[in-house]
């Protein structure tokens, strides 16, 4: 969390308000959010440039800015990023702000896990090895049944795992990959290999429509994501599965149950899901 959806209602909202706005200042409040370079030298680089562009791939982020830099925001568990006006306070877990004509912008990350790094001249960073290793997103049109089908078939991984992994489900994480089983009729804990190819168009097709129903709702505000403004997302009215352990289920009435898949959580409805 934020996931694909989350970043995508960040990109969608920032960009109309900060393209070909100037960076006035960069403060940093926690100098460890600065993966790279070391923190004065990032804020240095970025002072004066104007921001040309506003994109997303998977969950990073990207301020495009002129002379071919660009900031990438890893949003990791708890990230996020509001758009104030200037002279706001701070808010409780600001770790970096960044001024721009007329705005602030501040990342904010409660857990300190996120990261922010500064990309010069299209180099490739090593520590930016996720980013490079990223498979498709599942609202291209590329990912299809046969991508899928090629990437879990004959895996003896929890098919829940497989969704997690990022170079085969880009931006995929708890909520809708649960979400997405769900609504495809699959338990998070089966073999991947024994899941038939109708089950697979099933989840291509719920991975898809669970994912652009979180952007149509500016994704999911459950724990720590509010969007740029300081709303909550509306997908959160929508679910299913995810964070409804011992309710009953939706469609069935039947407790939903909560289960371990290594470090992370899952939810399911053991008769919905075969």
């Amino acid at each position: 969390m934020p996931e694909l959806p989350e970043v995508e209602t960040i990109k969608r909202e920032l960009k109309p308000k900060i393209i070909n706005k100037k960076i006035l200042a960069c403060i940093t409040l926690r100098d460890d959010v600065i993966a790279y370079p070391k923190p004065k030298a990032f804020c240095r680089a970025i002072l004066n440039e104007r921001v040309i562009d506003v994109t997303r791939k998977a969950k990073y982020l990207f301020l495009e800015l002129t002379n071919e830099k660009k900031i990438i925001f890893h949003f990791r568990l708890s990230g996020t990023l509001s758009l104030r006006k200037l002279r706001t306070k701070p808010e409780r877990f600001t770790r970096v702000i960044i001024k721009i004509n007329g705005y602030q912008l501040f990342f904010n990350e409660p857990r300190v896990l996120g990261r922010l790094y500064l990309l010069q001249n299209k180099r490739r960073l090593p520590i930016l090895k996720g980013l490079y290793n990223l498979g498709l997103e599942p609202i291209v049109d590329e990912f299809d049944l046969n991508y899928v089908r090629n990437n879990i078939k004959g895996r003896k991984a929890k098919i829940k795992a497989l969704l997690l992994d990022q170079s085969i489900c880009a931006g995929v994480g708890n909520i809708y990959s649960d979400e997405a089983l769900f609504l495809a009729g699959i338990r998070p804990l089966r073999r991947a290999k024994r899941i038939t190819i109708k089950e697979t168009a099933k989840l291509v097709r719920s991975l898809k429509d669970v994912i652009k129903k979180g952007i149509d709702n500016y994704g999911t505000s459950v724990s720590d994501y509010h969007r740029t403004d300081g709303k909550d997302g509306n997908f959160q009215k929508f679910l299913y599965v995810y964070g409804k352990e011992d309710e009953p289920c939706r469609i069935c009435g039947t407790k939903i149950i909560l289960a371990k898949l290594g470090n992370r959580s899952t939810r399911y409805c053991p008769k919905c899901q075969k």
